[in-house]
């Protein structure tokens, strides 16, 4: 099974990955979230830029 953990605390929050770590034990895990914190941006839309994601390690 593939589980996708999200949040808009931020790649850092210990909760995001306190999260994934549980799931792991149930099926592959994938991460997305912001790099910095975007609380209450959930109906934001950006148009200025574009939207990248980046790889990045998971400190499991």
């Amino acid at each position: 099974m593939r589980i996708l953990v999200t949040n808009d605390d931020g790649i850092y929050s210990p909760g995001l990955w306190a999260l994934a770590e549980a799931a792991s034990r149930f099926g592959e895990v994938f991460v997305a979230a912001p790099d910095t914190e975007q609380s209450a941006s959930g109906h934001a839309i950006t148009l200025a830029h574009p939207v990248r994601a980046y790889p990045h390690p998971a400190p499991l």
